[in-house]
């Protein structure tokens, strides 16, 4: 991924869901770092979306108000900024390890690997397989998840989707 393919990925969220993200992906690898071992390998998966939700939520009541009628969207705006927070650290590892970031099926294969980790021990091909069926066939996505990592709930499966989503 050039500099141009990451800011036409950057295009599509918005302002308030990058800075919110971006501070999601801070708190998130500090926290990983100070509760590294009490920290579940389920929770440190989850804990950008979660980060990410609350956050919103506080930015909501703060900047734009009206909690009782937007909570919903705060909390799926929330979501937005967790999903991205996932794709910055992995595009952020790309650039660190290999001096450039790798396009957007690798990217998006990565963050499959990365949510589906507490599951199983993914390959590259197994990752890019779901990620590519994610965007043409949700359902065949979800039952493909659903057999590469036995035991996982269906629920990891359509988050897994719904992360995939904004990418």
């Amino acid at each position: 991924m050039d500099l141009l393919q990451f800011l036409g990925y950057l295009e599509q969220y918005s302002v308030d869901v990058v800075i919110v993200g971006a501070l999601v992906a801070a708190l998130d690898f500090v926290l990983k770092k100070l509760l590294k071992d009490r920290l579940s390998a389920n929770l440190a998966v989850f804990l950008p979306f979660a980060l990410g939700a609350a956050l919103y939520l506080a930015y909501g009541a703060a900047f734009l108000g009206h909690m009782e009628e937007n909570a919903g969207l705060y909390i799926r705006s929330g979501f937005s900024c967790g999903s991205f927070a996932t794709a910055a650290k992995v595009i952020v590892s790309q650039f660190l390890t290999k001096g450039k970031s790798a396009d957007r099926s690798a990217v998006r294969a990565a963050c499959v690997k990365e949510l589906l980790s507490p599951y199983a021990l993914l390959s590259d091909e197994e990752a890019a397989s779901v990620a590519d069926l994610a965007e043409t066939d949700e359902e065949g996505a979800e039952k493909l998840i659903l057999s590469l990592c036995e035991g996982a709930p269906d629920a990891a499966a359509e988050f897994v989707i719904g992360a995939l989503k904004g990418m």
